[in-house]
């Protein structure tokens, strides 16, 4: 038998105090650290949320630095936004209290001003945080507007506003300084007057809106026709002094003016008004107030009036219409006109229109059951019979058509209506059972035309449609008197006669009926349609409902009405001069197809889809006083704005994350409606002159900077610069609620951690304390066990 003497490393005793020892130093470091452990797998069980914690609040302090560095973004653009209020605000007051001393630049010093704030506000629009342009959407390393010189006076290349504004107000004036109006000359009678708009569908010039008289005993006929007109017959009759007459027109601004006309017996003849015709009661013998003297004044001052209009209001409205088609670049399709077809396929002439259609004002009271004769009522207006019936003025109408030349002729002696071989006899003698519908269908006889090819339209139109390609000549006394003159077909008509607004969408043209779309869109069991943004606009045969159907008998106004549901937009699509203009609030969002390419392509869409370009306006056409078109001038033109052009709203440009589920927009655009047309205001306003020494160059000013300052006045239901300051604002508050948030979040979070992972500095002293003692009872009682020897032990 043997003992084995005691191995401390291996007892029991030695590990537990290895094991004390080990302890003690884990308790140290938690007491120097403060933490449970350094690694997780020491941490406990807590550790799993402690690590989510760690994840939350690393989330949080990105958002910090997000919200930190986007709230400086956005106190820097309302800085800029607060300046351009004090930009609007100054210039308000200087267009609304201008003094008319025009330096010699022919401006004035509210204009000056006005010039150099729009130099400010360029720079205001242009402003940087970093590298990111403020104003300039999704394009933020793109400068948001072009420089200020370039805007007004252009480059080398393209035109600047300053070239828009001269070409358009030469366009409205027209050759003869009267807004594109024409007084008939000489006067359509010795007892009237007429004006008339030069050319129908014309986006230039005044234009006839209506006319109201109080003139005792006058006939006032219109605005009515095309182009538009309106006239004036006293009927051999003075009116009354202070009788007035009162004509509105519409501005190129939209704006409305009106001339009124009184009739005075003052002498001298005050302004505003014309003289009715004294006579001359003294002389021997006495001379009898003469109406015709009455309307020659009447038509002089009319000539005077319209001038002076053109010459002052048209003029500013003018400057305002061109910063529009200048700067208003938010949306438009504009309708590619094709080389053949988009023309009324009431016209089947080959070689031109196969229509004679004139104006006589005359006739518009008239209709197919009118008398011929004088004693009848009613009958035919009296100077006409009388025209009619006396050489060589009237008697004879020759009609030369396909089968050759034919008379009609106005006999007074005779009350029958005789027709041979194509020639007609037309009684006007009392008792005479003649009515216009005679003269209608002797027309149709001579020509060799079905008589419902030959019609008297409600304005005073003698309408004669061939439906073939061969001339038709009107000639003759008679021709003048019933307004048709000596013309040959096509002479008052387009040889290519644009569509318009009535152009129906399908059907079969007649004579007289409506104009037709040369191809036309049909319903039936596989109806065609038209998409628009993704919206389907389907044709049906009749009873269209709502905003997705439309009938194929509707016209292109109720078409453009439709597409305008579609697309929401606030500003109405138009049809001027066979050009369809598509507007649209989201350009970059507009996109419309058709399922019948050729009915699309005679709407003048050449390209499918249709989508939406941005392009400022220019006149169309030289000479610019006869001007017809406003033609795309992104080509020719400064593009002022230069930033983003994509679809959406200008705040959705900019986005940022400010908490796990919260998203901020404060994305700014430089050509937002408030700052656009602020911006456009002030620059017409500055760059606008005239002559110092100009007749009408007061007037213009003052027009213009009435137009400045209802500009620069924020209307209800449109967007101000407030606006976009109470969206930026918005944002921060939602990123301070999101800041509030997450600073509560980041206590709690905290606390998570630091109960998980921290240690207790008084519990690691208490056992840092147990463990001593204990170890110190076990070295004492490993010192008496290494003591024992086999003699103590025996």
């Amino acid at each position: 038998m043997s003992i084995s003497s005691i191995n401390y490393g291996s007892s029991i005793l030695g590990a537990q105090i290895r094991n004390i020892n080990q302890q003690l130093t884990d308790l140290s470091t938690q007491l120097s650290t403060g933490k449970l452990s350094q690694n997780y797998s020491g941490m406990g069980t807590n550790e799993g949320f402690a690590i989510a914690s760690r994840a939350q609040l690393s989330n949080i302090a990105a958002y910090t630095d997000t919200i930190t560095n986007v709230n400086v973004n956005i106190n820097l653009a309302n800085t800029a936004l607060q300046s351009l209020t004090t930009i609007r605000n100054t210039v308000q007051t200087g267009s609304a209290s201008t003094a008319q001393d025009l330096n010699v630049n022919g401006q004035t010093v509210a204009q000056n001003t006005a010039a150099a704030q729009f130099g400010s506000m360029v720079g205001v629009l242009n402003t940087q945080s970093g590298n990111r342009y403020l104003f300039s959407g999704t394009a933020y390393n793109t400068q948001s507007v072009a420089d200020a010189g370039d805007i007004i006076n252009g480059t080398t290349t393209q035109a600047g506003l300053k070239t828009v504004m001269a070409e358009r107000q030469a366009a409205d004036l027209g050759a003869n300084g009267m807004g594109r109006l024409v007084l008939a000359s000489p006067q359509p009678t010795p007892s009237s007057v007429k004006v008339s708009e030069d050319v129908a569908g014309s986006p230039f010039g005044l234009k006839l809106k209506a006319v109201s008289s109080t003139l005792s005993g006058a006939t006032v006929t219109g605005p009515s026709g095309s182009p538009v007109s309106f006239s004036v017959d006293l009927n051999g009759v003075n009116p009354n002094n202070g009788d007035k007459l009162s004509v509105q027109f519409t501005l190129p601004d939209g704006s409305t003016e009106q001339i009124d006309l009184t009739a005075s017996t003052a002498v001298p003849t005050p302004a505003g008004s014309f003289a009715i015709d004294p006579g001359k009661p003294n002389a021997v013998p006495p001379v009898a107030p003469d109406p015709n003297i009455t309307a020659s004044n009447l038509n002089t001052a009319l000539n005077i009036a319209i001038k002076k209009l053109a010459g002052t209001s048209l003029v500013a409205a003018s400057a305002v219409a061109a910063g529009d088609n200048f700067f208003n670049t938010a949306g438009s399709a504009i309708a590619n006109v094709a080389a053949a077809g988009n023309f009324r396929s009431a016209y089947t002439s080959t070689t031109g229109t196969g229509s004679v259609a004139l104006q006589d004002s005359a006739l518009a009271a008239a209709s197919t059951s009118t008398s011929l004769d004088s004693s009848a009522t009613p009958h035919l207006n009296g100077a006409i019979l009388n025209a009619l019936a006396n050489a060589p003025t009237g008697t004879t109408l020759t009609i030369t058509g396909a089968s050759g030349a034919h008379t009609i002729t106005f006999d007074p002696n005779v009350t029958t209506v005789t027709t041979a071989g194509g020639n007609t006899t037309i009684g006007l003698a009392s008792g005479s059972a003649a009515k216009m519908s005679d003269i209608l269908n002797a027309i149709a006889t001579a020509a060799g035309i079905p008589s419902a090819n030959v019609t008297l339209s409600a304005s005073g139109n003698i309408q004669i449609a061939t439906g073939t390609g061969t001339d038709v000549a009107v000639a003759g006394g008679a021709a003048t008197a019933l307004g048709l003159s000596s013309v040959t077909r096509g002479g008052n008509v387009p040889s290519t006669p644009p569509i318009t607004g009535s152009t129906v969408l399908s059907g079969t043209a007649t004579a007289g009926g409506p104009e037709v779309l040369t191809a036309a869109f049909q319903a039936g069991s596989a109806p065609d349609t038209i998409t628009v943004n993704g919206q389907t606009l389907t044709f049906v045969a009749s009873g269209a409902t709502g905003p997705n159907q439309i009938n194929v008998t509707d016209n292109i106004t109720t078409l453009l009405s439709k597409i305008d549901q579609l697309t929401g937009t606030s500003k109405p699509s138009t049809i001027q001069c066979g050009v369809i203009t598509i507007n649209t609030d989201d350009p970059g969002s507009l996109n419309i197809t058709s399922s019948n390419s050729a009915a699309f392509t005679a709407l003048g869409f050449t390209s499918s889809p249709v989508t939406a370009a941005k392009p400022p306006l220019r006149v169309g056409s030289s000479p610019l006083g006869s001007a017809t078109t406003l033609v795309n001038g992104s080509a020719t033109t400064v593009k002022w704005y230069t930033g983003n052009d994509g679809p959406g709203s200008a705040r959705s440009t900019a986005v940022a994350r400010v908490d796990d589920s919260v998203t901020v927009q404060y994305g700014a655009q430089a050509d937002e409606t408030a700052i656009r047309k602020q911006l456009q205001a002030i620059a017409v306003f500055g760059t606008f002159s005239t002559s110092p020494t100009g007749q009408y160059a007061g007037g213009q000013v003052s027009a213009l900077a009435l137009r400045t300052t209802q500009a620069l006045t924020p209307q209800p239901g449109q967007q101000k610069i407030e606006d976009i300051q109470t969206d930026l604002a918005m944002a921060q508050n939602t990123m301070k609620d999101a800041t509030t948030r997450q600073t509560q979040a980041k206590a709690q979070l905290q606390t998570i951690v630091d109960q998980a992972e921290s240690a207790s500095p008084d519990q690691v002293a208490s056992e840092i304390l147990s463990l001593q003692n204990a170890l110190q009872a076990s070295y004492q009682t490993t010192a008496k066990l290494a003591e024992l020897s086999l003699v103590k032990f025996l």
